[in-house]
């Protein structure tokens, strides 16, 4: 397992919070809308300047168009994890937790037209992963839920 040279890991407990919302600035509302719907995550709340994306737990994925209501004050995400430790801005989990399930997910997503990399062998603090991109370019890493 990679990590900060932890010898053991902790259980995981229930946190008293949880993210609310991610901003993302995208070129194009209705093609980004498409391409989180294929991920299995379809806007519950859409308009001609935003979209409103739930994730699992409560989460929401907030989608503005460029040059609408996010203005100067959102800055632009265009990193990803791809091979470099933290540096995502946004990730996925799915509910499963096996390495097969992960699989399984990975060729929904390359059989709705998704380019997804490769799983690799080795596990990220317990998880599997692989990573993707959206429509403009943001990375995001795909994981398996909690191994142990």
């Amino acid at each position: 397992m990679t990590g900060f040279g932890l010898s053991e890991m902790k259980t995981v407990v229930e946190s008293e919070l949880a993210v609310a919302h991610l901003v993302f600035k995208v070129a194009d509302l209705k093609s980004s809308c498409e391409f989180y719907s294929n991920l299995g995550l379809p806007p519950f709340a859409i308009d001609e300047e935003v979209a409103i994306i739930e994730l699992r737990g409560g989460t929401h994925l907030i989608l503005l168009e460029v040059d609408q209501l996010a203005g100067e004050g959102v800055a632009q995400s265009l990193t990803g994890q791809f091979h470099k430790k933290f540096s995502e801005q946004f990730d996925l989990m799915i509910k499963g937790k096996g390495l097969n399930e992960l699989k399984k997910y990975r060729l929904e997503l390359i059989s709705r037209g998704i380019a997804a990399g490769e799983i690799p062998d080795e596990m990220f603090f317990g998880h599997h992963l692989f990573c993707i991109k959206d429509p403009d370019g943001n990375g995001i890493t795909i994981y398996n839920s909690h191994v142990i």
